[in-house]
């Protein structure tokens, strides 16, 4: 018989965290499901840690990859395939709560919907794998059954950073593949298409208050990763945001201006990356590269909705003189701190 709730993981080079997560999902109080490790031509042991897991659960199905193709890849190459009814996402270093599945499925069972939101607990750890600080990320209980109502609530997600997650969520497979949503292939930022796409005529939501999924950062670098296509891809999200309100006839003043909040401060994040040496651009080509933005058709739509207060309101104002001058040398002092002061960094973004 198919399972209730199928649940993808990607796998790669997590053989470090890989039998923590497998482990949550088999200790969990409901136990209709079935969870499929697609392992990614993972370098280390976490196939073969798949494999042995594999062997004692019957519940368990693992997908070897040939050549890796990265996490979107993963989940799309068993999104068509699944047989449950609903579905979650597992990152491969992350965990569930025991009754999480219990949780999900109690709620769907009570009030159907093609989708089911929840919170989690942001889990920060250092490079010496301590946990440093958490953080518990929730919206309130509420049973959306009008297309209208789920719609008005998206940007309300979207501004704690709930929308764009596909782990906090649960989706009814059925609509998911009238959806056609899939993961881009994208550096980053593929996990906000999906759910544009999934939304975007999307009626019924059950929004769980409870966080259940403990999401996984690894901190402590003063570097971090650097993404060359990150301007790029975070653009990406803005103009897929801007045409889905655009879709839904809800282009408002209100909006408008929370959306124009969200491109100040990730453009200024873009400018910020721009002085990394790995970006190898000089003080020339970022010149070039903020008289390009101020000329694009995004910018002329959102500055003029540009307000609000704090840091961000401050950015935006700056960003509204247009002066080069001003703004690259905002993203340098961004730069500074974030490379030298990250704990002040992190506390001011």
């Amino acid at each position: 018989m198919a399972p209730f709730i199928s649940i993808i993981m990607p796998v790669y080079n997590v053989e470090k965290y890989i039998t923590k997560s497998i482990e949550s999902v088999l200790a969990q109080s409901f136990n209709d499901f079935e969870l499929l490790l697609v392992d990614d031509c993972s370098p280390d042991k976490s196939g073969k840690i798949c494999d042995n897991f594999a062997k004692k659960d019957n519940r368990i199905k693992v997908v070897h990859l040939p050549e890796n193709g990265g996490v979107a890849n993963a989940r799309n190459t068993v999104l068509r395939s699944t047989s449950g009814e609903y579905l979650c996402f597992l990152d491969s270093d992350d965990h569930f709560d025991k009754n999480m599945l219990e949780l999900l499925a109690d709620s769907v069972k009570r009030n159907p919907a093609q989708v089911v939101i929840f919170g989690l607990v942001e889990e920060y750890y250092d490079l010496n794998g301590n946990l440093r600080n958490t953080k518990t990320v929730a919206y309130k209980n509420k049973i959306i059954t009008a297309q209208q109502e789920l719609r008005e609530e998206i940007l309300k997600l979207e501004a704690l950073d709930l929308y764009g997650y596909p782990c906090n969520k649960m989706y009814e497979i059925e609509y998911l593949r009238k959806s056609k949503a899939v993961f881009p292939k994208m550096r980053f930022n593929e996990d906000i298409i999906f759910n544009i796409d999934f939304f975007m005529d999307a009626k019924t939501c059950n929004i769980i208050e409870e966080a259940p999924y403990h999401y996984v950062k690894h901190t402590g670098s003063t570097t971090g990763s650097f993404i060359p296509t990150y301007y790029e891809d975070i653009m990406k999200k803005i103009d897929r945001l801007y045409g889905q309100l655009e879709y839904w006839g809800m282009l408002t003043d209100e909006n408008l201006e929370f959306l124009a909040s969200r491109y100040t401060r990730y453009l200024f994040s873009a400018l910020e990356r721009n002085c990394d040496k790995r970006s190898e651009m000089s003080h020339i080509e970022r010149k070039k590269f903020f008289k390009e933005v101020l000329e694009t058709e995004r910018y002329k739509n959102l500055s003029k909705h540009m307000k609000g207060d704090g840091y961000i309101g401050m950015m935006a104002k700056i960003l509204q003189t247009k002066s080069s001058f001003l703004c690259l040398g905002v993203a340098r002092i961004i730069y500074i701190v974030k490379r030298y002061l990250p704990k002040l960094f992190v506390k001011l973004s």
